[in-house]
């Protein structure tokens, strides 16, 4: 149980048990009226208000019968009991006030609770309660709270660094919530040596620990909007060249620059909505915008049109070569804003989401799975999410002002973009600044007011120039070149002119005009290679192509195919791996490398990448440096997204394949440089822990790895790579036990595991592969392991009834259920069950029932639902087990919900499977079928 749920119901146990024994007290009056008038039943009202209250708090967070919950420690099951005697002991209070309310004044003998009590009930039921409050008070009291402080502390500082990850701006309020429950422990400690804690000072604990959870859950809201790759591109595009763009705030443009230079700072202060950056593939657009993004100057002018009032500023750069689709679509837009606008208000966070919020607040989450980045979430309720800050915001007149590169990038047709920019526009009264190419929708959309506009290639000559002077005059050739030829300020002019404003071209060409340096070159001879040079982009790329060396042409191939295929940014260690020769890679021990050794690999490999790919891949660091940063966060790719296009064109892709010969594949390169990393990575739980980077490459791997499940793999092949990962997972778990506690791939409701299995790598790589759908290999895994306990059985099934292992991976669930009940999966079939020694609790076909249930509330269809039953009856499933229905609040059996699930036809096809009811029974369920089916159609139009 969650540090912060077990003290707050520890704390309000104690409350309640506290109070419920004071009211046994013949000393304990039931009211007190200063005038002496009879307000019997007002204090009665009031009596059992306050027992509902200390009762609602002492109930459970996380009731076992209502969701699928992690394994609980023997404090956590006691806890849960007590609360639940609580509400048993509450009930029975309120069932006597409410008959004494009833039967009025006129029976009125009696001035404390323990008299009326009396009135209701005889001594001997009146002993047995209070032996319960008893009980209950002796095992649990303060000291135990106590007990729980050094978790609570850590559950504070994890919910802190989250913040500060997240960069959300609770920061200074966790802070205080800390003070404030160190001070909290040392009153309650103080208490203890005298005579108990005060029950004041645990009602400010209780509320202590529901600021606690609130903190917590937002932050679990943050990360369900976030995605892994929201920063990515934005962090990718290379910084402005120094001295380059400052033009942009200035008041006045210089002569070579038109009047729309000035117009931009003009524009962030006024109230003008759109400004249009567009301009040449290549001419610095994004470099302009990551400029515009983190310059001081764009926030002091946005201040001044803000007028005091709050300024949310948001920044989203689309990514058409990404390899998540997140980062090239409306959602990853919608969500990438929603996200930074709610991470500086978090406060709106419960209205942004308030089913999830209440869910979280609650301790219960919907079908019993907590959200993560891999649930898809639509526009429509992304924008329903947009209306609902900007309606809590409008209050305040709060201003937002968005920036958004390359809406050209963006994965679908140009005029949807163009409609979702307009909608957001008059939902949240924005102001926009977008970036594209000029193509004629973007040119219809943004372009008509002509002030609000620039052109890059119109813009940036001085800015070529200071690029191309300064970067050959570090070079010492250079300055030896220009005592002996004053011609040289001829070269940088001829380079401006063959530009024409394309600054992705001048990059390219000063960097062969620096390898001539080192050769030599006179003036005249840099002129002449100049001339060479194709003006047109992709024509330049393939001249760069074929300067490499034959000799390199293979490994060339080798490194253009992975990059282009690989499903993230690979890191340069990665790309070390791939560079070695197979017999490395079969005979690699686990075991960590030394920094020395890393940073000679990463060296070498600096070395080999500009060799064969001539600059065309580039290294870059993701905000991170050194040691075993640089082993994970020095990514690999194309210098610009017009190189990707030029690779993908399919003369490129027929060189490319003469070139990498027939025997190389590029997905499983991937995966045994992928194995070869986890091997070899740095023992630090605590920055594994911090940064995921264990969890990703693992992710990365099973979505290369899916393609051995195709029949032109040997089986062997992919044996053999899985068992490689086994033993890399072997190595880690040396040092912290639990390797899926470092290997934290999002699990859609799969209860903490080392609860059901002994942390044995071959299981847990097992558990992954049903989740991916790899049949052939657990179908030869389970034959290898026909005696699993039968909870281990019980979690395959579960996996397969859930097949959301990996964010990047999504497979149908149908056939690997079909595989693991005819494999035995287990001996108990679905009702095996998913905790040890609580068979009858929860069993993989309870939990699949009360889900697919809780789903079609939502309105969404159920593909796969009818097959699956079908298949689990066949085996065996129990049609008398109880299911728990959080919506409906209650408990039906399993036949009952099966027919809610599906149609009267669908049940006449199960046959003998499913015994028949009477119409009676029928009737209710399949007219709330139908109700739930039409309301699905119409949401369906209005959207």
């Amino acid at each position: 149980m969650d540090p912060l749920t077990a003290l707050g119901l520890a704390s309000n146990i104690i409350q309640f048990v506290d109070f419920a024994s004071k009211l046994f007290s013949t000393t304990k009056r039931l009211y007190v009226s200063q005038s002496g008038a009879s307000v019997e039943h007002l204090e009665l009202e009031s009596l059992a208000r306050h027992i509902k209250k200390l009762a609602e708090g002492a109930k459970p967070r996380n009731p076992p019968r209502s969701m699928l919950t992690p394994e609980f420690s023997d404090e956590d099951n006691t806890l849960v009991d007590l609360g639940n005697q609580c509400v048993a002991v509450s009930r029975e209070l309120l069932g006597v006030l409410n008959s004494l309310k009833l039967k009025g004044n006129h029976t009125r003998s009696w001035d404390s609770f323990v008299q009326a009590l009396r009135t209701e009930w005889k001594k001997d039921d009146i002993e047995s309660l209070q032996r319960r409050l008893d009980r209950m008070s002796n095992q649990l009291n303060a000291r135990i709270l106590l007990d729980q402080q050094a978790e609570v502390v850590s559950k504070l500082y994890e919910i802190a660094s989250d913040n500060r990850r997240l960069e959300a701006t609770r920061t200074w309020e966790i802070d205080c919530l800390r003070e404030d429950f160190q001070k909290l422990f040392k009153k309650i400690e103080e208490g203890l040596q005298k005579d108990g804690a005060e029950i004041r000072t645990l009602a400010q604990l209780s509320d202590a620990v529901e600021k606690g959870v609130g903190y917590s859950s937002e932050i679990t809201i943050l990360d369900f909007i976030r995605f892994d790759s929201i920063d990515d591109r934005q962090i990718g595009v290379r910084k402005a060249h120094e001295q380059t763009f400052s033009w942009i705030f200035r008041n006045r443009p210089s002569p070579s620059q038109r009047q729309n230079a000035q117009n931009f700072g003009e524009w962030l202060q006024s109230d003008n909505t759109l400004f249009w950056v567009t301009g040449k593939p290549g001419s610095g657009k994004s470099t302009l915008m990551k400029f515009i993004c983190e310059h001081k100057d764009t926030a002091t002018n946005l201040e001044t049109w803000a007028k005091g009032r709050q300024l949310i500023v948001a920044q989203f750069f689309f990514w058409n070569a990404g390899r998540q689709a997140l980062q090239k679509s409306q959602e990853g837009l919608l969500r990438s804003i929603l996200y930074q606008i709610l991470r500086q208000t978090p406060d709106l966070i419960p209205f942004a989401s308030p089913a999830l919020w209440e869910a979280l607040i609650s301790g219960k989450s919907r079908y019993g799975v907590y959200p993560s980045a891999s649930q898809s979430l639509s526009t429509p309720q992304l924008l329903d999410a947009f209306q609902v800050v900007s309606t809590h915001l409008g209050e305040s007149k709060a201003r937002f002002c968005f920036f958004i590169d390359g809406v050209d990038e963006y994965d679908g047709k140009p005029n949807d973009i163009i409609r979702l920019i307009e909608l957001l526009k008059s939902t949240l009264q924005v102001k926009l600044c977008v970036s594209s190419r000029p193509w004629n929708e973007f040119e219809k959309a943004f372009g008509q007011d002509q002030p609000m506009k620039l052109y890059m290639q119109d813009l940036t000559t001085n800015d070529i120039r200071s690029y191309i002077a300064d970067t050959l005059e570090k070079d010492t050739g250079f300055q030896e070149l220009k005592q002996r030829d004053n011609r040289y300020g001829d070269l940088v002019q001829d380079i401006l002119d063959a530009a024409r404003g394309v600054f992705l071209w001048v990059v390219l060409v000063v960097r062969s005009l620096l390898e001539g340096l080192t050769n030599a070159d006179r003036i005249v001879d840099l002129q002449r290679r100049l001339r060479l040079l194709p003006s047109d982009l992709n024509e330049y790329f393939e001249r760069i192509l074929f300067t490499v060396d034959n000799f390199y042409r293979k490994e060339t191939a080798q490194m253009f195919q992975v990059t282009l295929i690989a499903r993230d940014a690979l890191s340069l260690m990665s790309y070390w791996y791939m560079d070695q020769e197979a017999s490395f890679l079969e005979n690699l021990e686990a075991r960590p490398l030394s920094k020395a050794i890393i940073d000679g690999r990463l060296a070498q490999m600096r070395k080999r990448l500009n060799a064969c790919c001539k600059g065309l891949l580039e290294v870059h660091s993701v905000e991170y440096s050194g040691g075993q940063e640089d082993f994970f966060y020095l990514k690999v790719d194309f210098l610009h997204r017009t190189v990707r296009d030029f690779l993908r064109d399919p003369d490129m892709q027929n060189m490319l394949g003469k070139w990498v010969g027939t025997d190389f594949d590029a997905n499983i390169a991937i995966c045994q440089s992928l194995i070869a990393q986890v091997k070899t990575a740095p023992e630090d739980i605590f920055y594994h822990s911090y940064t995921d980077s264990l969890a990703k490459i693992i992710s990365i791997f099973f979505v290369h790895a899916s393609v051995l499940e195709d029949s032109q793999y040997p089986l062997t092949l992919e044996v053999r790579l899985l068992d490689d990962l086994i033993i890399a997972f072997a190595r880690h778990m040396s040092y912290i036990g639990d390797v899926w506690a470092l290997f934290s791939i999002s699990r859609g409701g799969v209860p903490y595991r080392g609860a059901h299995s002994s942390g044995d790598p071959g299981y847990l790589v097992l558990e992954e592969a049903v989740q991916i759908g790899f049949h052939r290999y657990v179908s030869k895994k389970l034959d290898e392991r026909p005696s699993l306990p039968v909870i281990e059985q019980a979690f395959l099934l579960h996996c397969a009834l859930f097949p959301v292992a990996s964010r990047l991976v999504s497979v149908p669930r149908l056939p690997m259920v079909v595989l693991l009940l005819e494999k035995g999966c287990g001996y108990h079939g679905p009702n095996g069950g998913l905790r040890d020694g609580t068979v009858t609790d929860k069993t993989p076909w309870i939990v699949f029932l009360e889900t697919e249930y809780e789903i079609l509330q939502t309105g969404r269809s159920l593909e796969d639902a009818l097959p699956i039953i079908k298949d689990m009856l066949s085996h065996g499933a129990d049609l008398n087990a109880d299911c728990f229905l959080e919506s409906v609040g209650g408990t039906r059996k399993a036949s009952e919900v099966v027919r809610m699930l599906i149609t009267d036809f669908d049940a006449r096809a199960l046959g003998d499977l499913l015994p028949r009811t009477t119409d009676s029974q029928q009737e209710k369920p399949d007219r709330s079928r139908r109700k739930r089916f039409i309301s699905m159609i119409f949401r369906g139009k209005r959207k």
